[in-house]
């Protein structure tokens, strides 16, 4: 698989670039159902997902965060602009000579356990992708073998089922499947929200590590600004489906410009003495 195959090299060109994206829902009403009028999720996005960088997308929920990195992969339906991957145009979701975008992008969804089939072993799990693109078993479980011990899952779990895991390490089997098909770019969907706050701190030293062993590039969708803070390189706040701010982590969580921004960080738990 070299899925990134007449695409642009050079570490300048962006790992995705999105201008204009807007996903808009129809709301129906009537009797017959009819569409009466539509809700804008999100609003004439534009961002850029430099090469082997993790670019947070944060803000409240219902803010369009998740419907924006669903649209990237097809989940939901969006009107672009102009969305590249590599620098090669996404057209129909396809890009460069026909492949697919999951050829290139795979996602890590909220909720490991419902994001894994139950009557499925891991096994069967984690080999599914690269069978369907015609990669010998033999050759697929080899890979799923390395994949598990590189995300810390112990021997022997190939034959197990995913409710014999803690959420963590369902978490972990989800982003082995992920990397099964050797992706450029991850998109995380409040991957860490489900777990508790150890586990959450593993989640995202894997994630971290992953970055920088594979150069990978990640979009880290989450509502939590202290994750947000320990993970990111840069960030982009949205606002009722609108970007309100954005730029390098750094600065915009300790010295934020825009007022919603300022309460997120406002709202942040902290150990006050009395």
């Amino acid at each position: 698989m070299n899925s990134t195959e007449k695409l642009p090299q050079g570490q300048d060109v962006p790992a995705i670039e999105v201008n204009g994206l807007t996903v808009r829902f129809p709301v129906r009403g009537g009797v017959l159902g009819k569409v009466r009028d539509y809700f804008t999720a999100v609003d004439n996005v534009s961002f850029v997902l430099p090469q082997g960088k993790i670019l947070s997308i944060v803000g409240e929920s219902g803010c369009g965060k998740s419907t924006l990195v669903k649209s990237l992969v097809g989940l939901v339906t969006a009107v672009f602009v102009d969305y590249k991957l590599f620098g090669a145009p996404v057209v129909d979701g396809k890009f460069s000579g026909g492949k697919r975008i999951c050829d290139l992008v795979q996602m890590v969804f909220q909720d490991p356990f419902s994001s894994l089939n139950p009557r499925q072993t891991v096994v069967e799990i984690l080999t599914a992708p690269l069978v369907a693109r015609g990669v010998s078993f033999d050759e697929a479980q080899g890979r799923a073998r390395r994949l598990l011990d590189r995300v810390s899952i112990p021997n022997g779990a190939l034959d197990k089922f995913p409710h014999e895991f803690s959420g963590g390490q369902r978490q972990r089997l989800c982003i082995a499947r992920s990397l099964m098909v050797e992706p450029k770019v991850l998109l995380c969907d409040e991957v860490t929200s489900a777990l508790d706050v150890s586990v959450q701190a593993q989640i995202l030293h894997l994630l971290d590590d992953l970055r920088n062993d594979l150069g990978l590039s990640i979009l880290f969708i989450s509502h939590d600004m202290q994750v947000v803070r320990a993970l990111s390189d840069e960030v982009l706040v949205m606002y009722f489906g609108k970007v309100v701010e954005r730029g390098d982590a750094d600065i915009v969580l300790t010295n934020p410009q825009h007022e919603y921004t300022k309460k997120l960080l406002a709202s942040v738990p902290t150990i006050r003495r009395g």
